[in-house]
């Protein structure tokens, strides 16, 4: 019998709500995170509406946004999971793996000297401020609060190790733990990019438990870069309505505590899913537009479903990208059509949080344990008059109890980035 990965923790932290059952509430209820921009004066732009996470975050240190938001989702799935630092000590055996996914990185520690006079544009004190979030941040921010919380919050960060080679973490006396801390670029797929990452690796025997998910806070280069390519919407995110007329920018973290099914057992914890399946592709059409037949997507969803043993009659839903621009929509309900030839139940919770670009998908996979758990889909919110032609069944109006087994969480992002997994419940 196959060890399969399962879920022993979560934890979000999104616009619409920190911790499952705040996020849930929301989904549920249709409240939307949008709202002015802060942080950002948006005086003399175009758009003014964004969803950030408003909620105080109780973590402190030098870092940046998206570590912040990493490390309290962290924070919750560990907690969950029933895991602390003395878990990964070196008096145990569990070999640690931290792989999250991102977009953007860490981007505040150049924006805020943009504005800067020419000559404090790098100071010394810049230049080290700009090395605290240089790739890989995120990840070695994440494990070092996972494996000694007794840890200076600035200086120097520990050395990464690499996915070639594994390294011992020497975090403080007495705490190592092989294993691998990256973060995954995968524009808005980086999420499921990082689950799918983590499933691998534990399937071959790389890690005992891995932490794998998404964060990015609210960067004003995304904000400003997608108002100029005019795919921000005005005021209200309409996924796969006539009207759509584009995304809102927004930020968070999702996390996830993954293990071996025979570990999980082994320590008594309580298993909340599985991860059953993955499919990533990078189509490499167009810097920004997806094949305009979905052709990256369409192998990524048929890849996740061939590894996770399944037909496309045997899923019960599919979470969808569905960002509320007009190219995006068409190509992914024309996708579902093609994988799903018998129909499916489909909808986009980023009427609610907004893109939260790389924490995207990881968001979304909380969504989807949370409506196997439930037994209950999310409609997409805001949505009147779906786009046509569209065979699937587009879930929208109110939530919609369901038999839920099997569901699917797709995303896709710039660059052909696609990744779809497939998640079972317990």
């Amino acid at each position: 019998m196959a060890d399969d990965v399962v879920i022993t923790g979560v934890g979000v932290v999104s616009p619409v709500g920190c911790g499952e059952a705040a996020f849930w509430d929301a989904l549920r209820n249709g409240r939307s995170a949008a709202g002015s921009v802060e942080g950002l004066d948006t005086s003399e732009l175009s758009r003014t509406i964004a969803c950030q996470v408003r909620t105080p975050l109780d973590v402190t240190g030098v870092m940046g946004r998206a570590a912040k938001l990493a490390v309290a989702a962290t924070r919750q799935a560990t907690r969950q999971a029933g895991l602390s630092s003395a878990d990964f000590g070196a008096s145990h055996d569990a070999r640690l793996s931290v792989l999250i996914g991102t977009t953007m990185g860490e981007t505040e520690f150049i924006e805020e000297r943009l504005t800067q006079p020419d000559e404090h544009w790098l100071t010394d004190e810049h230049a080290r401020r700009i090395a605290i979030g240089k790739p890989g941040s995120i990840a070695r921010r994440v494990r070092t609060d996972l494996l000694a919380t007794d840890l200076p919050t600035s200086g120097p960060l520990p050395a990464a190790a690499s996915p070639q080679r594994p390294a011992v973490s020497n975090l403080s006396a007495g705490r190592e733990s092989p294993g691998c801390s990256i973060d995954l670029y995968g524009a808005c797929a980086a999420g499921n990019l990082a689950l799918a990452s983590a499933r691998r690796q534990l399937l071959d025997g790389r890690c005992d438990v891995a932490i794998a998910g998404g964060a990015d806070g609210f960067s004003h280069l995304a904000f400003i870069g997608f108002m100029r390519l005019r795919a921000m919407s005005s005021g209200v995110c309409r996924p796969f309505d006539e009207q759509r007329d584009g995304l809102l920018v927004g930020e968070g973290a999702a996390i996830f505590v993954l293990e071996r099914e025979s570990t999980a057992r082994a320590r008594g914890a309580t298993i909340r899913g599985y991860i059953l399946g993955a499919g990533v592709t990078c189509e490499s059409y167009h810097p920004t537009r997806p094949h305009p037949e979905g052709d990256g997507l369409t192998r990524a969803t048929q890849a996740a479903l061939a590894d996770a043993n399944l037909s496309a009659t045997d899923i019960d839903y599919v979470c969808a990208h569905g960002t509320g621009t007009p190219q995006n929509d068409a190509i992914e309900v024309a996708v579902l059509d093609r994988c799903f030839t018998q129909g499916v139940a489909f909808s986009s919770i980023k009427a609610l949080t907004g893109h939260t670009m790389g924490a995207a998908a990881a968001i979304e996979a909380v969504a989807c344990l949370l409506s196997l758990e439930h037994q209950m889909l999310i409609p997409t919110w805001h949505l009147d008059n779906v786009l046509q032609p569209c065979s699937s069944d587009a879930v929208r109006g109110s939530v919609r109890s369901a038999d839920l087994r099997y569901v699917v969480n797709n995303s896709a992002g710039f660059g052909g980035y696609n990744s779809s997994i497939v998640i079972a419940a317990a």
